[in-house]
């Protein structure tokens, strides 16, 4: 979930180089992720509901927060008003990932054989 939100976020910063190549930065990032999501379901009992709607709102807002973090780092004025300037973002920031993390998952199971080439269900 951490490599979901950190390229969401990143990617949102070279937004230019991905309109050069004629993409729409927001859809291809929501497709990756959508499609890393599903072959995840293979690998592990449980993922995140990445296709659930409040999943990209929740994702947008870190966006706009960041941006945000972002402009107060180029303004041009001392560091500790700075400093007390990015308080709040950050906290927005660190709550709004918390509700990412909290949210409910998908229960998908990985299927595994175990040493008598039983199938089993792990979790």
């Amino acid at each position: 979930l951490s490599v979901y939100i950190t390229m969401y976020l990143n990617d949102n910063q070279r937004d230019a180089f991905y309109s050069s190549l004629g993409m729409n930065t927001k859809q291809f990032n929501q497709h990756v992720i959508i499609e890393t999501n599903k072959s995840t379901e293979r690998l592990f009992p449980e993922v995140p509901d990445v296709e659930h709607p409040e999943f990209f709102k929740m994702m947008d807002k870190l966006i706009e927060l960041n941006s945000k973090l972002i402009a107060v780092g180029k303004m041009n004025l001392p560091d500790p008003v700075k400093t007390l300037m990015r308080a709040p973002l950050i906290e927005r920031m660190v709550a709004q990932m918390f509700q990412i993390f909290i949210s409910t998952p998908i229960k998908c199971g990985s299927l595994d054989v175990d040493k008598d080439l039983e199938a089993s269900f792990l979790y």
